[in-house]
């Protein structure tokens, strides 16, 4: 089977691997945190997490981002990774890992200025979010 050409775009764009949550509370309900003004995307709302930096693996990223965004502190035997997404944006290339989070300690506040939401899974595509997460979505939906 012949292979197919690759994009010479595609190939000059850095690529940028993130960890997500979706948080699980007792009643069923899902975290999403909104983008606070200032940054990227700015007003979104979006599975909470961010970029794995080069010393880290996805899990100890989602981790610290955990707790530096939303004060609340998990370990990796909670995290499932549940999906992934990958979307090309026009500067990068993003690849979107989605772990199931149920148990974490601490209230989650979101420590950036930003709200945060407890959602029902069929009012998830309520909330506007960037286009990586939004194939999240209809996975997630089904899980529940």
């Amino acid at each position: 089977m012949p292979q197919q050409p690759k994009n010479p775009k595609s190939l000059a764009k850095p690529q940028l691997l993130v960890s997500a949550a979706a948080l699980i509370d007792s009643d069923g309900r899902v975290l999403l945190a909104k983008r606070p003004e200032g940054k990227a995307m700015a007003g979104l709302w979006e599975f909470p997490g961010g970029k794995v930096e080069p010393d880290e693996t996805p899990e100890e990223a989602l981790i610290r981002e955990l707790k530096e965004e939303l004060a609340i502190n998990t370990i990796t035997s909670c995290l499932a990774p549940l999906a992934f997404a990958s979307h090309d944006y026009d500067d990068m290339h993003l690849i979107l890992l989605l772990y199931a989070c149920r148990r974490w300690h601490g209230q989650a506040i979101h420590q950036e200025g930003g709200e945060i939401a407890w959602v029902r899974a069929p009012r998830l595509r309520d909330y506007p979010m960037p286009p990586a997460d939004i194939p999240l979505i209809s996975m997630l939906q089904d899980w529940l």
